[in-house]
């Protein structure tokens, strides 16, 4: 996986960890960051990158106003996905 996207992931996982947020909703993007790294694993290419945008962008949205720096933190790892072409 790339090493910029593994420590984006790993920094928003702290950030969940270090904030008092919703326990469903951080499981939720637990889970979205979970099935990322599954799928960047499994496959080199066709990785579905529509649906993990998608639900970054609603996480993110949902943090937003409460939580800025998880926010930013999904933001990060949106932007690397789009950098490196996913």
């Amino acid at each position: 996986m790339n090493d910029k996207l593994n420590a984006h992931i790993q920094d928003l996982h702290d950030l969940l960890d270090g904030h008092p947020v919703d326990e469903c909703t951080a499981a939720s993007l637990r889970q979205i960051t979970d099935e990322l790294k599954l799928s960047l694993i499994r496959a080199k290419e066709n990785i579905p990158v529509e649906t993990f945008n998608d639900r970054f962008e609603k996480e993110a949205i949902e943090f937003a106003e409460k939580h800025p720096s998880i926010a930013q933190a999904i933001r990060q790892v949106m932007n690397t996905l789009n950098s490196i072409g996913i």
